[in-house]
């Protein structure tokens, strides 16, 4: 079984790869089939914003690079929480065993989601502000790359606690329903 999730998860990093250090990549087509790898490429994708954003604190900047991370913050971030909120989390509070204290984790995560909520409209703003030809101050700097640290810090939670869960836990059914509502979210045609 670990050999097939580290096949799956270098298999779904590859996929993602980027020739330019200021991309992000795009979703592999039809892999919101597999809702857990679907969710581990979102991660992958979050890390590549992460490290745009902190590419950005540090003094680097490419025009067309901190409009498409606006786009990515303002729709792909925010969908993808909502993914967790709405229907991951709560599926997986079903199908989790008491000895899993699952509860206890996505309390945790939920957390960092509403901190994200408030940090990821200021980072938009700075991010709007220098692709208006503005400077980034140290203090919107510091705020860019303490955001970036942070979704690097909760994506690592996830990626090595909570999916290897969700793998064990959630069923062919499960999957299904998440994997339904997901497409539902994005406009998808459900099949």
């Amino acid at each position: 079984m670990k050999k097939e999730i580290h096949f799956a998860a270098s298999s779904i990093q590859e996929e993602l790869e980027t020739a330019s250090s200021w991309e992000i990549g795009c979703m592999p087509r039809g892999l919101i089939e597999n809702p857990i790898d679907f969710l581990f490429a979102e991660h992958h994708r979050q890390r590549q914003a992460a490290d745009i954003l902190q590419q950005i604190a540090g003094g680097d900047f490419d025009e067309i690079g901190v409009r498409k991370m606006i786009n990515f913050l303002e729709a792909d971030f925010a969908i993808h929480v909502a993914d967790e909120e709405i229907e991951f989390f709560p599926l997986l509070e079903q199908h989790c065993l008491p000895e899993d204290k699952i509860h206890d984790l996505i309390a945790r995560l939920t957390e960092d989601h509403k901190k994200d909520e408030t940090a990821v409209m200021g980072v938009i703003i700075f991010l709007q502000e220098l692709s208006a030809g503005a400077t980034l101050k140290p203090k919107a700097r510091a705020a860019i790359g303490s955001f970036a640290e942070h979704v690097l810090q909760h994506l690592a939670i996830e990626n090595a606690v909570l999916l290897p869960i969700a793998r064990a836990r959630l069923d062919s059914e499960a999957l299904s329903v998440l994997s339904s509502m997901m497409k539902e979210r994005r406009n998808l045609p459900k099949q």
